[in-house]
């Protein structure tokens, strides 16, 4: 979080002074008030080789800008809205989502208040996204060692080697109430026998929503055990994938750069050991049960804290504004394990 008058985007002599109700930027050089900036720096670049012309480029700078960020390359620093795109406030820092509600980044940090108020005060937020963006401190140096010229350094070598997407995307002071958590649970969870995972819904909304697939409401029979599987369809066009790390969904009939649905990627946080658990049921079992709503699944260590009757109240809302469907798992995915797993 910063401003258009941080000197890494051009100090005081930058010409953007605010953003209009349209999202259009304002260069009205009188004007002293900075334009509220986010910027979202990924971890790692996703690097993919153009077969007819053989250069490297990050697909998610690609996809990014194909989505409607501009690329922003030296010599020009002015912005222009991304219809549709929004940042979200939430409990924890910000979020970044596209006209579809996909999750592009998200970002934990303390909110500054004044920040917080400009952004409100104007409704819009510059936003930067891009691997040399000059935030993470790079490896061989410190905060201290860091400095502000190296900064400003990265940030023009990633805007000149094509790297660096921006846009005026709508500012949303109050945290979105639906769901952008994954869950994953075993076997006999509601009294079935697939490995279970609980995917938010705004996964499937770019695909004309899970009933696309062919998902049903989830049956009024979730709360008797065990669950009817016999109630709940094979999707259509829907296949998993489930690697050591992963679990993806993906349409086998279209091209591999256009199949892709949604996915889960085990945090660093989370023991792997459980993953690998359920990783493997998926494998015995050859399908998963996938549910997919817009409310919150109770699950994880936290709940030992939370009342009984209110993780009860919940689940039932959760489930029962739920759609559903049973997912195969591609061949390919089933004959990746060891022989010693493969059963």
């Amino acid at each position: 979080m910063t401003y258009s008058d941080d000197p890494m985007l051009g100090g005081p002599k930058a010409t953007v002074t605010a953003i209009g109700a349209d999202g259009v930027p304002i260069t009205d050089g009188q004007a002293i008030q900075p334009v509220p900036v986010a910027l979202f720096e990924p971890s790692r670049v996703l690097a993919v080789k153009d077969l007819r012309t053989t250069e490297i480029h990050d697909a998610r700078m690609e996809g990014i800008i194909g989505q409607g960020f501009h690329r922003m390359p030296r010599g020009l620093l002015i912005n222009f809205p991304a219809d549709g795109w929004g940042l979200y406030r939430t409990a924890t820092g910000l979020l970044l989502r596209d006209r579809f509600g996909g999750v592009w980044a998200e970002g934990t940090l303390s909110l500054d208040p004044r920040w917080i108020s400009e952004a409100t005060s104007q409704g819009w937020v510059t936003v930067f996204y891009g691997p040399h963006l000059g935030i993470r401190v790079p490896p061989g140096k410190t905060e201290r060692t860091y400095t502000l010229q190296d900064r400003i350094d990265e940030f023009r070598k990633g805007r000149s080697h094509g790297m660096c997407a921006s846009a005026n995307v709508r500012w949303h002071p109050v945290p979105t109430g639906e769901t952008l958590n994954w869950v994953l649970l075993p076997p006999g969870a509601f009294g079935q026998p697939l490995p279970l995972a609980y995917v938010p819904q705004f996964n499937f909304t770019p695909h004309g929503g899970p009933e696309t697939f062919g998902f049903v409401p989830t049956p009024e029979t979730y709360s008797e055990v065990p669950v009817a599987l016999a109630d709940i369809p094979i999707a259509r066009n829907l296949v998993g994938d489930a690697t050591p790390t992963d679990f993806d969904l993906f349409q086998p009939r279209l091209d591999p750069g256009l199949n892709f649905v949604a996915g889960y990627h085990a945090p660093a946080s989370e023991s792997i050991d459980s993953f690998t658990a359920w990783q493997q049921a998926a494998h015995a079992h050859g399908r998963v049960l996938v549910l997919t709503g817009h409310h919150d699944l109770p699950a994880g260590p936290e709940l030992i804290h939370q009342p009984l009757q209110n993780i009860r109240e919940n689940t039932s809302q959760a489930l029962q504004t739920s759609h559903a469907a049973i997912i195969p798992l591609t061949r390919a995915s089933r004959l990746s394990l060891p022989a010693w797993e493969d059963r």
